[in-house]
């Protein structure tokens, strides 16, 4: 009796502890009271607010843009490279937004790779301003809006692509009138996520020189040791996020619709031929180059330039690498299938509160849960009088949990929603233990989502940055630590073989995921 009590706790439970780093910065700040209103008129705050603020409005622009067109394209039409430039789209995912900042400063600066291209050492371009970091945002953001909107224009059904066509719409006229709105909500849910993953980024403002809420953090508690003041500007980013999810949902709650326009007899792709074609095939590949061709090549021109004195530890920042992140990603994986197996037998109003709470952490920067949970590891170690947690692995995979259990509890929930109540009915009919059910029935049938959530949440961790470097154990780099360093201290040729590695093991991840690997119909 006494276990089945507890199992009604076990998904309120799981859910409280990931939020926790969250919760405790909330209630520290509460019971200190330390906040300093002077703090708000400060030219500081007002230099953090205005740079973060054009940031996220130029990179949610240009993310748009590129990921509505490219999703467009993919979806809808067959054209020369078609299947080829679907997959360069995806790509950029496997790099962080650091890495494709440091490639393009490489590629226009003075005497950089531009100015040995064309000849001319004098050719260079400053992109290290707030509109080169919206640029680079762009470029890495916009596969979030690219493989949202993808799969919604894929599922437009036949019936509207038909009645376009006998009222002889204009295809430009047919795009924005009808296209476009059906897919409102996949482009603006993928448009969010790339605010939030450039809201949480440090490494490419810091190197551009923009001074935003995550940099404000890290010089109050780095730069001047002053933990109070990151609390301070960690409070006030989580205000500025908070404000843009109550602004998300009051714009979801607009375009929400039922639609029988998206159904399971999807329209046929349209074949381009001649100079739709040709059009469709170039604007593809200057996307591509942009976002994929440059920044490669410009990685294997420094690990070319390197390559005599090349730095073999890189695979030990490798290993540290793999390591933390496969552990993290079935640590986190596992806790996400618990979570939502508990809430589907034993539900709670407690548990789906706890639920809502887990999933915040997505949406909060990764320098706001790294302040969390060294003032919940600094109160734990000093009420017991030693050191437990503070600067152990525990905490950095602590941190991982709650900034991307959003990232696999989506996908839990997916495959469990796809399995049937009448499989529930069956397994209890047979008569066999809980943990020999989840074996043999549920974890067979999760296994394509467990996998994909899996793959998910190896790609986030993997380019994780602020998060690890205010947290990891001393003496511990990994790659994306290691990359950050050379580029800190201007060794830009020297980031190439470091950044090569890091992009690989991530591309395979993106390439599985996308292909859907391990994907079965329940």
């Amino acid at each position: 009796m006494e276990i089945n009590k507890f199992k009604y706790y076990l998904a309120p439970l799981i859910g409280l502890s990931i939020a926790l780093p969250i919760l405790s910065l909330i209630i520290y700040f509460l019971i200190e009271g330390s906040f300093d209103f002077n703090f708000l008129k400060s030219s500081a705050l007002i230099e953090y607010t205005k740079n973060t603020s054009l940031l996220i409005f130029g990179t949610f622009t240009l993310v748009l843009i590129l990921g509505t067109i490219t999703s467009y394209l993919s979806a809808r039409f067959e054209y020369f490279g078609a299947k080829f430039f679907a997959i360069t789209f995806v790509l950029p995912l496997a790099y962080p937004a650091y890495i494709l900042g440091y490639t393009y400063v490489g590629f226009f600066e003075y005497r950089g790779i531009l100015s040995d291209i064309v000849g001319n050492t004098g050719v260079r371009f400053d992109i290290l301003n707030m509109y080169g970091a919206i640029f680079i945002f762009a470029i890495a953001m916009f596969p979030y809006v690219y493989v949202l909107a993808r799969v919604s224009f894929g599922s437009i059904s036949s019936t509207v692509c038909e009645l376009v066509s006998l009222q002889q719409i204009n295809p430009i006229k047919a795009f924005f009138r009808v296209y476009l709105p059906l897919s409102y909500p996949a482009i603006f849910a993928g448009s969010i996520l790339a605010v939030m993953e450039t809201l949480s980024d440090y490494g490419t403002v810091l190197y551009f020189g923009i001074e935003t809420f995550s940099v404000g953090i890290f010089k109050s508690w780095f730069g001047y040791g002053d933990l109070a003041q990151a609390i301070n500007v960690a409070i006030i980013l989580l205000v500025f996020v908070f404000g843009i999810l109550w602004t998300e949902s009051l714009i979801r709650k607009k375009y929400r619709f039922v639609s029988s326009t998206l159904s399971t007899k999807k329209s046929p792709k349209i074949k381009l031929k001649g100079k739709y074609n040709l059009l469709a095939f170039v604007i593809s590949f200057i996307i591509s180059t942009f976002t994929l061709f440059i920044p490669s090549g410009v990685l294997i021109y420094w690990f070319i330039l390197d390559i005599n004195t090349l730095d073999f530890n890189t695979f030990d920042y490798l290993f540290n690498t793999l390591t933390l992140n496969i552990v993290s990603s079935i640590i986190i994986i596992i806790l996400s299938f618990v979570m939502i197996y508990m809430l589907r037998f034993y539900p709670s109003k407690i548990g789906n509160i706890t639920h809502k709470l887990s999933i915040l952490g997505y949406s909060i920067p990764g320098a706001v849960v790294g302040v969390g949970l060294l003032i919940l590891s600094s109160f734990i170690d000093k009420s017991l009088g030693f050191i437990l947690f503070s600067g152990t692995f525990f905490m950095i995979i602590f941190a991982y949990a709650t900034r991307y259990f959003a990232s696999s509890i989506g996908s839990i929930e997916n495959g469990f929603s796809k399995i049937d109540s009448s499989i529930d009915d069956a397994s209890k009919i047979f008569g066999k233990s809980e943990i020999k059910n989840i074996i043999q029935v549920y974890f067979p049938l999760m296994r394509p989502y467990i996998i994909s959530g899996f793959l998910i949440l190896y790609i986030d961790i993997a380019k994780e940055l602020p998060a690890t470097l205010i947290l990891r154990p001393f003496n511990f780099d990994t790659l994306a630590i290691r990359i950050y360093e050379l580029a800190s201290n201007e060794m830009l040729y020297k980031v190439g073989f470091p950044s090569l590695v890091l992009v690989f093991t991530t591309a395979i991840a993106v390439i599985l995921l996308n292909s859907g690997f391990g994907r079965r119909k329940i």
